[in-house]
């Protein structure tokens, strides 16, 4: 997908002088016109919102919430971690009111994930999943929370996933991957350079690739054989993983549905395992239960 400037060059001498204003305005203010509304940006250069959706337009976008998106996608990529806080004081958000705002926010990631992840490319991951004969899960930075979670699940039920989380040895492991293996990456803006080595030393070696990214314009894309979309937007300077993780969830239930007998074959040496070696609290007798306060002592029954 081409991005707002490449739109802009390829179409620069067809706007009319309205146009071109809003593109230089755009062009200079960036951090803050990719989260202004089509209203407000029409407002700060002198023209109408008509003016504005006509613009995004003549830019070949569909209107002008696709035009914000892709500023959004390309800004995420690049603003440190204290200029996304900048922008969220710029947008006017609070501590009283960030409850509210955070919460709607990943619920709207998690509802534009589900309209636009397309189910055939779902439907391969799963199956490269069940079918490969090592998985590698990576990820770094922020994204390693993910990563350890994917791989964790995969090697419970599998047994054959590694998660590769530490950048001076993740190359090092992927050496052994071929094309009989599945490599998962998982990385979010501001894309971990690790993260991408690694994706790429696993494309080149023949491994089926598979990419959980915020957008399909992720500069990890031309590496990856399936990518998996997952909305990564964020009021905040930390990215939401609320909807990846659900995607993830996803792919752990759907890969466990593939083989149930398998799966719970392993699962119940895992519970018997467990118990063996006390790994969860059980529940305790009513008798050994710690008093709280205001209730009786131990001697006020059984």
């Amino acid at each position: 997908m081409a991005s707002f400037a490449e739109r802009l060059r390829k179409r620069a001498g067809r706007l009319s002088r309205a146009q071109r204003q809003l593109a230089e305005f755009i062009l200079q203010n960036e951090p803050r016109a990719a989260f202004m509304t089509a209203a407000r940006l029409g407002a700060a250069v002198g023209v109408s919102e008509s003016t504005v959706v006509r613009f995004a337009i003549a830019l070949g976008y569909s209107g002008y919430p696709e035009l914000q998106r892709d500023l959004q996608d390309q800004l995420r990529a690049r603003l440190s971690a204290a200029d996304r806080l900048v922008l969220a004081e710029e947008r006017g958000e609070r501590a009283e009111t960030i409850l509210d705002t955070v919460l709607r926010t990943d619920m709207d990631n998690i509802r534009a994930t589900l309209a636009s992840l397309p189910r055939d490319r779902f439907a391969e991951a799963v199956s490269a999943l069940q079918r490969a004969r090592a998985i590698y899960v990576v990820g770094h930075r922020s994204a390693a929370a993910l990563a350890h979670y994917l791989g964790y699940y995969l090697q419970l039920m599998l047994r054959n996933a590694r998660t590769l989380t530490h950048a001076g040895t993740a190359l090092e492991e992927l050496m052994a991957a071929g094309p009989a293996d599945v490599v998962v990456a998982v990385t979010f803006p501001r894309y971990a350079r690790a993260t991408a080595e690694a994706f790429r030393l696993a494309a080149r070696r023949g491994a089926r690739t598979v990419l959980i990214t915020d957008s399909v314009v992720s500069p990890l894309v031309e590496d990856a054989a399936i990518v998996l979309p997952a909305r990564s937007e964020s009021p905040s300077f930390a990215d939401s993983l609320v909807a990846p993780l659900s995607v993830i969830n996803a792919l752990i239930t759907a890969v466990a549905l593939t083989q149930p007998e398998k799966v719970r074959a392993a699962l119940r040496e895992l519970e018997d395992l467990w118990d063996r070696q006390g790994t969860y609290l059980k529940e305790e007798r009513r008798s050994d239960r710690i008093v709280g306060p205001g209730e009786a002592g131990g001697d006020a029954g059984p």
